[in-house]
């Protein structure tokens, strides 16, 4: 396994170049983790924060090969949408036409969980067999397969040949090669923050207390190193003092080996000096904002994407000039030209949502929380004693609809409210309400791409302002807000959980404010944690 205080950073921003993953270097002389745009402050040789980075990827990476290795291929127009194996790793076209290649796998790693799905622990550890010995503490359990022989009038001798025991294919040494497997499985699934079987966790920590110290971690940037060098040798030992080795055995012994000796092979990259990765990274992006808008149950009226989402009853798959978008029941797309009698020019939007803007008194603060599957947590503050006869009339109107909640002297929180009676609870008390529709884009661009005039960007402003104008054209009385929406890396506590925010105005390129389309910059792991933890 590679060391990640080894593994350089690539921050830099190269608008022609999407790639995001593990490379060769320009220089030659090692490997670079190119990073996504917007990680300018991505800190430098901090081994936790690159680790942490990495896994979030490697699961991001696989989770996006999973949502598209199915999807539906368009025989009759020769369209390719689904991912094809191809050499090392999978390829299809996007939506408009490019070549997306994606690698996923890295082996040190996948050796180890594919060898874990292939081996169950009960065969690791102990496999079932008929034994010759009599275990006289379980007769009781084969008195019915024995066979009796009368000896005399009031005496029968009981004959059982042979008992169902667990019989050890694998022993001695090579127990502790199953405990060493299981400790390493153990930590990286704790690093790609998915459960472990508790089995697996049990021989982990056994292994752990007779091997190592308690401070000791594969993943831990001060014992990294040592921890390595010990499993190691321990491995080379168990190999030397094991006799029986079956198939199993070698099973786990390669994965084992793989991983510990294991680098990305700088002799032997794929296509491109890649060796994991995505060519064109805005197509995940594109993904993780759409499935982030979905989570957060936004009343989404259309979505161009292919993934449907299961748990939004309320939305449709249809086709327009022959691409399927998501569309809510009910919606009609306004998203076309039509001149004189050619038939209609559809255009796609990224994704288009409803919002209901609500005013409480101004001395009333409502803050919203955990929000997934039609229910939500927030809480209710008075700012100011004034208010305190408004703040009990909202506060009443809530705890009608429920009865899970915390009540302080000027706060309350309410936990698991469900969504649709929290927007009738918030439309009953409000001062005002304006209504907005929002059309959203999303792009893998850096902020310095929208700071001044370039001919890509004076195209992202015309789209958007032929979108607004096919929507005004359906929609009365609703304010049209217009966002292009970037990714930016950011672990600031002040920003935890939140989606990002607006590029104050006066940094913009100037065509940018005359239209009023806003820049919005979204926290990359909040939108990522969306994406990983949403299916």
């Amino acid at each position: 396994m590679f060391n990640f205080k080894e593994l350089k950073l690539n921050k830099e921003v190269n608008e022609t170049d999407p790639f995001v993953g593990i490379r060769r270097s320009k220089s030659g002389d090692g490997m670079e983790f190119r990073l996504p745009r917007g990680f300018a402050d991505f800190p430098e040789n901090n081994f936790d924060e690159t680790k942490k980075l990495f896994f979030r990827m490697y699961r991001t990476f696989k989770k996006f090969e999973r949502d598209h290795s199915g999807r539906y291929i368009d025989k009759k127009q020769g369209k390719r949408d689904n991912i094809e194996r191809q050499h090392h790793g999978y390829n299809f076209l996007d939506s408009e036409g490019s070549e997306v290649v994606l690698y996923s796998k890295i082996s040190v790693i996948e050796n180890l969980l594919e060898a874990y799905e292939d081996l169950s622990l009960d065969v690791i550890e102990r496999q079932i067999g008929i034994d010759e010995e009599i275990d006289y503490s379980k007769i009781d359990k084969y008195l019915d397969k024995a066979i009796y022989q009368e000896e005399n009038i009031d005496e029968y001798v009981i004959y059982i040949d042979s008992m169902e025991l667990p019989r050890n294919v694998i022993q001695y040494k090579s127990a502790t090669l199953i405990d060493m497997f299981c400790f390493i499985l153990h930590e990286v699934n704790n690093e790609l923050e998915q459960g472990t079987d508790s089995r697996v966790g049990e021989l982990s920590s056994k292994f752990k207390e007779q091997h190592l110290s308690c401070d000791q971690s594969l993943f831990n940037e001060d014992t990294f190193e040592e921890t390595i060098i010990t499993l190691k040798d321990l491995l080379q030992n168990i190999d030397k003092s094991t006799a029986y080795k079956d198939n199993d055995y070698w099973r786990l012994y390669e994965s084992i080996e793989s991983f510990l000796y294991g680098e990305l092979d700088m002799n032997n990259p794929h296509a491109d000096g890649v060796f994991w990765g995505i060519s064109n990274f805005y197509q995940i992006w594109e993904d993780m904002c759409n499935t982030y808008m979905f989570s957060k149950n936004y009343d989404v009226l259309y979505s161009d994407t292919n993934i449907v989402y299961k748990r939004k009853k309320d939305i449709v798959k249809r086709c327009f000039g022959g691409n399927n978008v998501l569309i809510k029941e009910g919606f009609d797309n306004p998203f076309y030209l039509k001149f004189r009698d050619v038939k209609n020019k559809w255009l796609r939007p990224d994704i288009v949502h409803y919002y209901k803007n609500y005013n409480l008194p101004k001395f009333i603060e409502l803050h919203k929380e955990n929000e997934d599957n039609g229910e939500l947590d927030f809480s209710i503050k008075l700012l100011s004693g004034n208010g305190e006869k408004a703040y009990r009339r909202v506060v009443s109107v809530f705890k009608s609809k429920s009865n899970n909640y915390n009540e302080r002297k000027k706060d309350i929180e309410f936990k698991r409210y469900n969504s649709e009676q929290f927007n009738n609870c918030i439309e009953a008390i409000s001062v005002k309400n304006d209504s907005c529709i929002y059309i959203l884009d999303w792009k893998y661009k850096d902020a310095s791409f929208f700071l001044a005039q370039s001919h890509s960007v004076d195209e992202d402003i015309n789209k958007q302002l032929c979108y607004e104008l096919c929507l005004q054209f359906s929609t009365k009385n609703h304010i049209i807000t217009n966002q292009l929406v970037i990714p930016f890396f950011s672990n600031s506590s002040s920003l935890e959980d939140k989606i990002g925010y607006k590029i104050d105005k006066k940094y913009l390129y100037a065509r940018l404010n005359e239209t009023k389309i806003e820049i919005f910059k979204a926290n990359f792991y909040t939108m990522q944690n969306a994406y990983l933890n949403y299916d």
